[in-house]
């Protein structure tokens, strides 16, 4: 399905539906040149693609390692879509959108690294506002091996830093080849033994994501995937109420890749109907969110609740901004989450929901079930 124009006030589409690969761009490869630069903050300079170093490959041969920005009219989609054509549909659509125009101020960026006129390697990074997440990560099956992505991510933190990024996260094999490749970005796992990873800018970057600040709630944006990803990533505190996020598929500590995308495009077909989200920002940094979910076999026309602060910003007051601006339709809402209560408890019963059982084998996470209280807001009718 053609992706809709993204450039409203953080619009949320649609869900449902199926989602259709976009036809491939028929215009001809060519080399795409321009000194253009973009930073962080999702402020454009102009160009497309800007060539950040040349190394020598193991075998000998030299690579040109660089950055694509998209624009509407750029040669190097076709090339960027062939390598990355075994991604997903939904990662799919976020490519092809990103060629055809901005997505609000998100900012997306293709590493590329090239070998006489062969496009090798790659790896993307999608941000704004000094926050990105990191994948999309390839290499074609005969230059592996030979040096090519250890050349590319040689470049990366000295781009970001230039561009004004301070947080990255990612989410790879625990203990494989590409998380000693990413460890030598400057990369640090999550928790022992875990598979996902956050680069800061500089030793205690966790501190400078929580300066104070004003506080304010908006629609949520584009924009704020890679800030959203890294407040997904922060520790869990004993206690904590679980899932962090149904919206995203985050149980206690994740980095969010296609469900973002799936959100922000309505290609989500486990849902009907419109999903209503609003963020909580301090200035651009995500300190939490909630959302109205659709469900599509509910007959009751219900939603479910998503509600969700990082530790640090639980504040008396801060769940209650966000649900105080969700277009509440007067249906029934639900909403689940593990005991013992905390600040969603305290905020769900100041706004009409009420408690209603606790379910001993409500999660089913495979070797083991967990329970959860169940909560209800009871509809107009």
């Amino acid at each position: 399905m053609p992706l809709p124009d993204p450039r409203g006030e953080g619009a949320l589409y649609p869900c449902g539906g199926r989602v259709q690969r976009q036809p491939a761009c028929p215009v001809p490869v060519a080399a795409c040149r321009g000194a253009g630069q973009s930073d962080g903050r999702g402020e454009e300079r102009g160009g497309v693609y800007t060539e950040l170093a040349r190394a020598s490959l193991r075998t000998g041969e030299e690579i040109a390692v660089g950055v694509v920005e998209p624009c509407g009219d750029s040669d190097w989609q076709p090339r960027v879509e062939a390598m990355l054509g075994h991604k997903s549909a939904i990662n799919r659509l976020h490519v092809e959108a990103a060629f055809r125009g901005p997505l609000d101020d998100l900012q997306t960026l293709f590493y590329v690294g090239v070998v006489q006129g062969e496009l090798v390697t790659i790896s993307m990074l999608a941000g704004a506002h000094g926050a990105a997440i990191y994948g999309h990560v390839v290499t074609r099956p005969a230059w592996r091996r030979r040096g090519a992505a250890s050349a590319l991510h040689r470049v990366l933190a000295a781009d970001w830093r230039r561009r004004g990024y301070r947080v990255v996260t990612l989410s790879t094999d625990a203990g494989g080849h590409a998380q000693r490749l990413y460890a030598g970005v400057g990369f640090r796992p999550l928790r022992p033994g875990a598979g996902d990873m956050i680069w800061h800018d500089e030793p205690g970057g966790e501190a400078v994501c929580l300066a104070d600040g004003p506080t304010r709630v908006g629609p949520m944006r584009w924009g704020d995937w890679g800030w959203l990803s890294e407040a997904l990533c922060a520790e869990v505190e004993p206690e904590e109420e679980l899932p962090r996020s149904v919206l995203f598929r985050v149980r206690d500590l994740h980095y969010v890749d296609w469900p973002f995308i799936a959100a922000m495009t309505g290609a989500d077909v486990e849902r009907s109907g419109r999903v209503e989200g609003r963020v909580l920002r301090q200035g651009k940094r995500v300190l939490g969110w909630a959302a109205l979910l659709p469900h599509a076999a509910s007959a009751l026309g219900a939603s479910a609740l998503e509600l969700y602060l990082r530790p640090g910003a639980r504040a008396d007051g801060a769940a209650d901004a966000l649900l105080a601006a969700l277009p509440w339709s007067g249906a029934p809402v639900i909403h689940a989450c593990t005991p013992p209560a905390g600040y969603r408890a305290a905020a769900l019963a100041r706004h009409g929901f009420l408690r209603q059982r606790a379910w001993p084998r409500w999660w089913d996470l495979g070797r083991r079930t967990e329970a959860a209280v169940v909560w209800v807001r009871p509809g107009d009718g």
